[in-house]
């Protein structure tokens, strides 16, 4: 039996990777937005026990929703 699924789940340094930021950066945004702490990435891992993993359609949907910034 052969699963497929649409569902494409990265790890934290993938996340990292993709914004062109350190992984520890992404850690401390998940840790901040978990204890309802001021947060800029405000995207919910998907939790594998206690492993987290992002959704690249959530990191892509955030990622568009950002302003551009230019000064």
């Amino acid at each position: 039996m052969q699963f497929k699924s649409e569902v494409q789940l990265i790890r934290d340094r993938d996340v990292a990777r993709l914004l062109s930021m350190s992984c520890s950066w992404v850690r401390k945004q998940r840790m901040l937005r978990r204890g309802d702490e001021p947060h800029v990435l405000a995207i919910d891992p998907v939790l594998i026990g206690s492993t987290p993993r992002y959704r690249v359609s959530d990191v892509e949907a955030w990622l568009a929703s950002q302003p551009n910034r230019v000064r």
